[in-house]
This record gives structure tokens, sequence and C-alpha cells, in this order.
């Protein structure tokens, strides 16, 4: 048999491979600069990391693709190569410069990056001036909602919003800065049930029941009267 042609460009690829699930911190890089770094360099679809390690590589042309895995190997062996993925000799990009986010206070924020581990947000903005980036974290899937999300992307493509209001709990032991939609969630069903635990709710007393006046009172008696004849 003749070997298979390799398919036409314009049909996309996917490329599998495997990482050690302590390297996927590498891959993805504080607030996904690193993978959205391979996806912009080598010119993909995407990138996408399961907690397992196991690592899909999508797009249109297979050595790009080819590429982007062997920087995967580089990253996650250890072997540097800076934080960009083409290997360009482009300078590293700045840092977010701007306060730093409260524990415990919920933001709105901004959809950077949807993947099958969880979401990307920028929750404070960067500069004006566009010279460094805003503060992103990663609501983790298992942080998305109260019940189990089996399908993070289409769970949010099928959301149709480009925001996502969640809990900044703070940084984990890499640094990463983490957040929970599922907080949000499970504090405004708590004040829904009366719990009481919220932030900053306010409990306004019940409105007064209106008297009837007289007139009213002998029109329904009379229609009674009339139900009753």
């Amino acid at each position: 048999k003749e070997p298979r042609a390799e398919l036409p460009s314009t049909v996309a690829k996917v490329l599998k491979m495997k990482i050690a699930a302590d390297s996927i911190g590498k891959v993805i890089g504080p607030g996904g600069r690193q993978i959205r770094a391979l996806i912009e360099d080598f010119g993909l679809a995407n990138i996408n990391v399961e907690e397992s390690g196991d690592v899909q590589i999508s797009g249109f042309e297979m050595g790009r693709m080819e590429k982007a895995r062997e920087m995967i190997k580089t990253l996650t062996a250890g072997g540097g190569g800076g934080g960009r993925g083409g290997g360009r000799g482009r300078e590293p990009r700045p840092e977010y410069a701007g306060p730093d986010a409260e524990e415990g206070k919920t933001y709105s924020g901004k959809i950077t990056g949807i993947h099958n581990f969880g979401v990307f947000l920028e929750i404070l903005p960067g500069a004006e001036d566009g010279s460094t980036p805003g503060l992103e974290g990663l609501c983790h899937v298992s942080e998305l909602h109260i019940e189990r999300v089996r399908n993070c992307e289409g769970f949010i493509r099928g959301m149709n919003t480009e925001t996502l209001e969640v809990v900044y709990l703070g940084k984990n032991k890499k640094g990463q800065h983490q957040l929970s939609r599922k907080a949000v969630m499970e504090e405004r069903r708590g004040n829904s049930r009366g719990g009481g635990g919220g932030r900053r709710t306010e409990n306004k007393p019940p409105a007064p029941t209106p008297e009837m006046s007289q007139e009213e009172v002998d029109v329904i008696a009379k229609a009674i009267e009339n139900a009753t004849d």
C-alpha cells in the first residue's frame, strides 16, 4: 500500500503527548502566559492539558505542531528555553504591576483562556497604556460550578458570556492565583436560604401589610354572599 498522504493544511490536526503531572505548571505558566505563548508562537489552534498529564496539540500545520511538542518536552525536562515558546529571542512579557487581589473578595473576571482543566480570567486591569498586563488567575474546572462540570469548554461557551464572577482564593504552592465561581454560587444559595453568612448582605425589614378600607371589606363580603346564594 502507498503511504497515506498528509492531510491538507485546511484540515485541523491533533498531536498527542504525555508529560509528568507535576510538570503541568511549566507548560501552563503563571496566569496561563506560557501556554498562550506556545499557541501564539507556533500558530496553533489550541493546547489542552489534562490533570493526568495528557496533552493535545491542535493546529493546521504538522511541522509547527511537532516543534511545539519538542518545546514542551524541553520545558518539562527542565531544559529552560525561556518563557517564550518560539525561541525567537523575544523579550519576556512584562509582569502585572498593580495592587494585590484580596483573598475572599468577589471579582468580575474577564475570560482570557478556556481549557479542559479550567478557565483563565483577568480580575484586575493592567496599565491603561498597555505597558503591563492585568492580574490573571485560574478557575479550575472543579471550581466552576456546584455540580461537576465534565466539559469545561462546552460549559463556558454554552454560557455565552465574556465574564464570570469569582472569589479570589489566594495563591497555591506554585504561586499561581486561584479563583472560584463555585464559592460565589454557594454563598448566594446560602443567602437565599436565609443562612446569613454572606458578605455584606443587607437585611431589609418586611414591608407592612396594608389595611383594607371599609368599602373594600363590604365589596368582598357582598361577593361572598352572592357566591353562596
